[in-house]
C-alpha cells in the first residue's frame, strides 16, 4: 500500500482549487460560456473536471513558495485572472455591439428604449441579432476552443498568485479605445446613408410641411437597416476575426509568457 502523507493531501488539494478557480473565472466572463441558460452548477462543474486533468500541468516550482501571495490574495488572483482572460473577449466583441446599437438608433428599432431608459428592456432587435449573430460565428470558428486552449496551458508558465505582467491599465484602455475605434468604423456606411437620408427628410420638410414625414421616416428607415446588414453578412466573418485579434493577441502575451524570475 502507497502510503500519503497530510502535507501531500493539503498540496493537491490546494493546487486542485486554484486551478478550478481560475477556470471559473474563464466561464463566469466568456461570452460563449456566460449565457444565462447555462445553469452555475454546470460551470463549477466542468471546472472540478477539467482542474482534475489539469493539475499535471501545473508549474508550482516557477515561483518559490515565501515568493507567492497569501492564501486569499492568492485566491482573488486566481479568480481575477480567469475573469479577465474572459473579458478580454468580451471587449473584443464590444464592436460589434458598437455597430449594432448604431444601426438600432439611426433606424428607429430601439426608439422605446431610448425614450423610456427602463433598464430592464433589451437593447434592441439590432443588438440582439447581431450578438447572438458573433457568437455564432465565434463557436464556428473556434474561438471558445482557442481561448480555453491558451488557459489551459498558462498553467505551464504563469504560476499561482502572479499576475500577467502583460495586463496592464494601459494595455486594457488601449484595447478598449481599438474596439471603439473598430465599431464606428464598422458603422460609418449606416451613418452616410442615414445622414444622407436625414438631409433629404429635412428638404422634404421644407419643401412640403404638410407631409408626415415621421411615419414615412420610420418606414424607410427600418429597410434601410436590414438592408445595410445583407451588404455585411458575407463579410460578418471577418469582422468577427478582426474584433477578436488584439483580444487575443493580448490574451496570448499575457498567458503564455513565461515569467521571468
Amino acid at each position: 500500500m502507497v502510503p500519503i502523507s497530510q502535507a501531500w493531501l493539503i498540496h493537491i488539494t490546494e493546487v486542485l482549487m486554484l486551478v478550478s478557480l481560475r477556470l471559473l473565472g474563464f466561464f463566469l466572463a466568456m461570452p460563449m460560456f456566460a449565457f444565462r441558460a447555462v445553469p452555475m452548477r454546470l460551470r463549477i462543474v466542468l471546472s472540478l473536471l477539467l482542474a482534475f486533468g489539469l493539475a499535471p500541468l501545473v508549474n508550482t516550482r516557477a515561483v518559490p513558495a515565501e515568493a507567492m501571495a497569501p492564501g486569499y490574495w492568492m485566491v482573488f488572483l486566481e479568480l481575477a485572472i480567469g475573469l479577465t482572460a474572459g473579458f478580454l473577449v468580451r471587449i473584443g466583441l464590444m464592436a460589434i455591439d458598437v455597430l449594432s446599437e448604431m444601426l438600432s438608433i439611426q433606424s428607429g428599432l430601439s426608439f422605446a428604449v431610448s425614450y423610456t431608459q427602463d433598464p430592464t428592456l433589451n437593447s434592441g432587435l439590432m443588438a440582439e441579432f447581431l450578438g447572438l449573430l458573433a457568437i455564432a460565428l465565434a463557436f464556428v470558428l473556434n474561438i471558445h476552443l482557442l481561448v480555453l486552449d491558451v488557459v489551459m496551458q498558462s498553467f505551464r508558465v504563469l504560476p499561482f498568485g502572479v499576475w500577467p505582467s502583460a495586463w496592464k491599465w494601459s494595455e486594457l484602455v488601449h484595447l478598449v479605445g481599438q474596439t471603439f475605434v473598430l465599431g464606428l468604423v464598422l458603422s460609418l456606411p449606416a451613418i452616410a446613408v442615414y445622414g444622407l437620408f436625414n438631409m433629404t427628410q429635412s428638404v422634404l420638410a421644407r419643401v412640403s410641411p404638410q407631409m408626415n414625414l415621421f411615419s414615412i421616416g420610420f418606414s424607410v428607415m427600418i429597410p434601410v437597416a436590414f438592408a445595410v446588414i445583407a451588404f455585411m453578412l458575407p463579410i460578418f466573418p471577418d469582422v468577427v476575426m478582426r474584433a477578436l485579434e488584439e483580444p487575443m493577441r493580448l490574451l496570448r502575451l499575457g498567458l503564455e509568457t513565461p515569467v521571468v524570475r
